[in-house]
């Protein structure tokens, strides 16, 4: 009995000091590593990126604000939590075979190590394989490490440990026999996201009322003649092309503000900026109403609202605005830094359920644009959607794969295009590469909602917030005179950097039904605006908009001739030069204009209030009357330009005679903007109307 002892003791041994040994070592390697490559992302994002960007001020904001720190914190603890789980998760793979008593310590020692290696290589390489543009995803050009084989060869030590394991416990006491079962379990749940980071839901029923689904979808930056429909040889949106086919289509529709909220705001509110008072991006929400949008109109009538939107960080519509639920990354200052922070554990998480509530300014964000699953984008509105199916619907999804920088984790050839030499030249090709990218996720989004039954009784909107300049040559304005006493630029890259560039403001709009034929297929002349999205959704609902002070049409009501006389005002936003040049980069971009925000309290990105008046009064403005469009900008005195956009010409107003209703286009434009700050500084509304009322006078 005395001599059995100490072999007692020592079989005791590997389960108790020996394996929290094992178990500190896995720890202090894995959180380690965590620390190393967080402080490298951090010193870029927070330290060097804001010094050499101009961004001290932002960063200053950053670090008082409680909300930004909160959500900081939460992203450092839920990091912490991952790595401590894969601590647990190879320890708990490896502990078996580790512990066996013939095993020396050094052995022990370099066994750890390695299995340490294996297991994070197996998640570089399975991050690299589903995030190649990744920075960390330089291991591509490795074709030993990427490999099959090799993958197929860590795999199996993998499983080789956790099956040692799972022997070590099932001939140990009846917990820890349960504990390995639990072992295999746990790792497989665990690792599940890592491999498929897409969950493909697939819905298969809709179990719909009687009144009809509405669906608003957009697609950023979306040029209707960059499209097949418009005349474009690309073949670039085959999907886009056959939905357009089968909907009424109206080509000569205009956003009134060539950037996203404002021009979501007109959508959701039927109203011109300066009614919705949406007038930039991350404007604060105490200018705003709202209570008067799409989304809480039709709650009134029994339906559910689901938006949609994966790229928040200039985007802050929320629940507040009428949504029951909201699909999309977090919006806050600390998307902005994460954008950039990458790690291939977090990489891999980032678009799973698990990275919805520990990473949730990564969950989906188009901003990571390496990062970003547009088809797990997909499912999770789908998933969203089907939460409660005894509603009828009303669902805004917009898709912002066209939007700069024109980056994804997929880089493809087009067939119909050569890749440019010239590095601006190459801005127009990665764009239509995203087209390509944005109508397949596109075609995807459709099937899935009509296999789901979604589209049996459905209304569908398909639009651009805004299109995008390229200094394409078919932008080009020719001057009517030869004389003209000055010039303007009307080709310029961006949106909303230049109100006569017609590729900014032309926006795709057409309209879809499904169970009804209130939309015929065809064209429908006479200008639209995505100001007539929300009358044209209480119209085919039978709902009265009467009371709710919209400026728009609808477009099934209204008559050409009402649509063509009426005024549409355009704006721009403030003009970033960096924008505009050839050598736009996301640096100099981000540069220049985070000037204009700051963080508030609760961690979002907001206007700076003082710089808000400034910027208004820097705004180009016009008016839009059938073909003609009469302009103000800024800084050319008492000049303005008058096109006829359906000739691509350009007057200076003081030298045109022709008969188009210059006096009516100009008093519209003048009473419309009238009570912004700065507006009309050099006096141009009073010298015209003056002028051309002594003109109608004489006549």
């Amino acid at each position: 009995m005395i001599k059995a002892m100490p072999t007692t003791t020592h079989a005791l041994r590997p389960c108790s000091a020996l394996i929290k040994q094992i178990l500190a070592r896995y720890t202090w390697l894995t959180l380690g590593l965590f620390f190393l490559v967080g402080s490298i992302n951090f010193y870029q994002i927070l330290i060097v990126a804001p010094d050499t960007m101009g961004m001290k001020a932002f960063k200053v904001a950053m670090f008082t604000s409680q909300g930004f720190l909160r959500d900081l914190g939460w992203f450092l603890f839920s990091a912490i939590l991952v790595h401590i789980v894969f601590v647990i998760l190879l320890w708990l793979g490896t502990v078996g075979w580790l512990s066996l008593p013939k095993m020396r310590e050094r052995q022990r020692k370099m066994s750890i190590y390695l299995s340490f290696a294996v297991a994070s290589t197996w998640v570089w390489i399975m991050s690299t394989r589903h995030y190649p543009n990744m920075p960390s995803g330089f291991i591509q050009y490795n074709p030993v490490l990427m490999a099959d084989i090799t993958l197929y060869l860590l795999s199996g030590l993998m499983a080789f440990s956790c099956l040692a394991s799972l022997y070590f416990f099932s001939n140990s006491k009846p917990r820890k026999r349960a504990l390995g079962i639990a072992v295999v379990t746990l790792a497989f749940v665990a690792c599940l996201p890592m491999l498929i980071p897409g969950s493909n839901a697939k819905i298969t029923s809709w179990d719909r009322g009687g009144a009809p689904n509405v669906l608003i979808i957009g697609i950023d930056s979306l040029r209707p003649d960059e499209t097949g429909y418009f005349g474009s040889d690309g073949e670039l949106t085959p999907n886009i092309d056959e939905f357009l086919t089968r909907s009424t289509v109206y080509p000569d529709a205009y956003t009134p503000y060539a950037r996203t909220f404002p021009a979501w705001m007109s959508i959701l509110t039927g109203k011109e900026p300066v009614n919705h008072k949406g007038r930039f991006n991350l404007i604060d929400h105490s200018y705003l109403d709202k209570t008067q949008t799409i989304p809480w109109w039709l709650k009134e009538q029994g339906y559910r609202t689901v938006y949609g939107f994966d790229e928040r960080r200039f985007n802050n519509i929320d629940e507040s605005f009428g949504y029951d639920a909201v699909v999309g990354p977090k919006p806050g200052a600390l998307g902005f830094v994460l954008g950039q922070y990458d790690h291939p554990m977090v990489n891999l998480l980032s678009n799973t359920i698990i990275g919805k509530y520990l990473f949730p300014e990564m969950y989906l964000n188009r901003g990571r644009a390496g990062n970003y699953d547009p088809e797990r984008y997909n499912d999770a509105i789908m998933e969203e959607v089907f939460l409660d199916t005894s509603k009828p619907l009303f669902l805004s999804a917009h898709f912002l794969l066209p939007h700069f920088p024109w980056f994804s984790r997929d880089v493809e050839d087009l067939e119909k295009f050569e890749m440019p030499v010239e590095p601006a030249d190459k801005f127009a090709y990665q764009y239509r590469m995203m087209l390509k990218q944005v109508d397949r996720q596109f075609g995807q989004f459709m099937a899935q909602l009509e296999s789901a039954g979604v589209l049996d009784n459905a209304y569908v909107f398909l639009l651009s917030d805004h299109g995008d300049g390229f200094k394409f040559e078919k932008d080009i304005l020719t001057s009517a005179r030869e004389d003209a006493p000055f010039e303007v630029e009307t080709n310029t890259r961006g949106h909303a950097t230049n109100i006569l560039n017609v590729g900014q403001y032309k926006v795709v709009l057409a309209g879809r039904s499904y169970g009804s034929e209130k939309f015929q297929p065809g064209n429908v002349e006479g200008n639209a605006s995505l100001l007539d999205i929300a009358p044209t959704v209480f119209d085919v609902l039978n709902v009265s908009a009467e009371d709710k002070n919209i400026d728009g049409l609808s477009l099934l009501s209204s008559t050409v001739a009402e649509r063509d006389s009426r005024s549409l005002f355009l704006e721009s936003g403030f003009k970033t030069l960096s924008v505009t040049a050839d050598d736009m980069t996301v640096e100099k971009v981000v540069s220049e204009g985070i000037k204009a925000y700051t963080v508030n309290e609760q961690g979002k990105l907001v206007v700076r209030k003082r710089w808000y008046d400034n910027v208004i009064a820097s705004k180009h403005r016009a008016v839009v009357q059938g073909d003609w469009q009469l302009s103000m900008i800024p800084g050319m005195g008492k000049h303005m330009v008058l096109t006829n956009m359906a000739e691509k010409r350009w007057w200076p107003l003081a030298q045109y005679e022709g008969e188009a209703d210059v006096h009516g286009m100009l008093k519209s434009l003048c009473e419309h903007y009238k009570d912004d700050e700065g507006f009309d500084s050099d006096g141009a509304c009073e010298f015209y109307v003056k002028s051309r009322e002594k003109v109608v006078m004489r006549n």
